[in-house]
């Protein structure tokens, strides 16, 4: 009577090729995960400077119409690291609320920017309207 006294190598082998395709696709999906955390990271980080993108490129604005009143302007800022090309140009004039005594109705004058703005890599870009007096 014959025992067992181990596994065979067939046994082996199919134990290693099951155990390193396991292998493989952990490494793999652990690595595809950590890349789209980088990306989603690197979004939340160019979304939430939207905002202060708007301001800095408002006040850019408002400072130079005020200087020359022209009717388009280009600039760059600058925040958390990554770098705004803008593009403003005049789309309309509104006039100014017109107060209790005025008797004469005022002229169109405080201009209508559409602003473009695209991100350093040219990957992402948006646009917004702004009045600047």
């Amino acid at each position: 009577m014959k025992t067992n006294q181990g596994f065979t190598l067939i046994e082996v082998l199919i134990a290693a090729v099951i155990l390193f395709s396991s292998l493989a696709i952990t490494a793999q999906l652990y690595s595809a995960s950590s890349l789209s955390a980088e990306k989603a990271a690197n979004a939340a980080k160019y979304y939430q400077s939207a905002e202060l993108v708007i301001t800095n490129i408002k006040s850019q604005l408002r400072e130079r119409f005020e200087d020359t009143k022209q009717e388009e302007y280009n600039g760059l800022t600058t925040v958390f690291g990554f770098q705004y090309e803008w593009h403003a140009i005049t789309q309309s004039k509104i006039t100014p609320p017109a107060s209790i005594d005025d008797d004469v109705p005022q002229l169109p004058r405080y201009p209508v920017f559409l602003v473009t703005v695209n991100s350093s890599k040219g990957d992402k870009s948006f646009e917004f309207r702004v009045v600047a007096w």
